[in-house]
């Protein structure tokens, strides 16, 4: 299996009632966990990167909290770490008919620039992220979409037949509106694999006995006490024309 498919069935697998048609052993997990963990201190990121990620994440998630930002943003550092869809963020983020805003406005550098505050939000959740503070909630996703948005589209015509779940894909996680999937059906091009039949479900308040559980949250707790910008809402301010609205 893939690397992001086993993180993925990993996180399944953390939950005791859990079924999985591809079972992985403890040590895959640990091994997967410890490439992932080695791949993500390994991302050196520039301003431009940081812009160009920080502008997709509140292009696509502006309304979704911080939390639907990280998922974006570790979405996109997912690819780049993967390299199915380039060797750079520019390439990962321009990548053709990938991020609907980024294709509807021609490329990232079209997309608004963002106040200080918003390019800080993202600076922090990418600080807390490739330094192991901030776990990825979406177990490894390298796709994510607005399933209720989707089937609208499908009953009005206006997208393919069966492109909701991304036909029939099992999400790794589900983040305020976005379902996220480390792999799925029917993919055109990159990134195309079997999908990891695991449940998705927003994270639970672990049991006293979960072990596993209540060491994610204590880390997940750590990562947002040192998130300062955390509102729990969308930024509206953007600067257009070098005019902050």
């Amino acid at each position: 299996m893939e690397l992001f498919a086993i993180l993925a069935t990993c996180a399944a697998l953390s939950g005791a009632a859990t079924q999985t048609e591809q079972p992985v052993s403890s040590s895959d997990c640990q091994a997967a966990a410890s490439e992932y963990q080695a791949s993500l201190q390994s991302v050196e990121l520039s301003n431009e990167d940081r812009d160009a990620i920080a502008r997709v994440a509140f292009a696509e998630a502006a309304n979704q909290g911080d939390s639907g930002l990280a998922g974006v943003t570790y979405t996109i550092i997912n690819r780049l770490i993967s390299d199915q869809w380039g060797h750079s963020v520019t390439a990962v983020v321009n990548a053709p008919r990938q991020f609907e805003p980024v294709h509807r406005a021609g490329g990232w550098r079209q997309l608004p620039a963002l106040s200080p505050t918003q390019r800080t939000r993202v600076d922090t959740i990418i600080n807390l992220a490739l330094d192991g503070r901030l776990p990825d909630l979406t177990n490894g996703a390298l796709f994510f979409q607005n399933p209720d948005v989707v089937r609208d589209r499908e009953a009005a015509g206006t997208v393919s037949k069966g492109l909701t779940h991304f036909g029939g894909s099992t999400p790794s996680a589900v983040i305020q509106d976005h379902t996220f999937y480390a792999s799925i059906n029917n993919a055109r091009g990159a990134g195309s694999a079997v999908p990891v039949r695991v449940k998705a479900e927003r994270i639970p308040e672990p049991q006293a006995w979960d072990a596993y559980g209540q060491a994610r949250d204590k880390e997940l707790k750590q990562a947002q006490a040192w998130d300062v910008f955390t509102t729990g809402g969308a930024g509206n301010t953007v600067i257009i024309g070098g005019k902050e609205e």
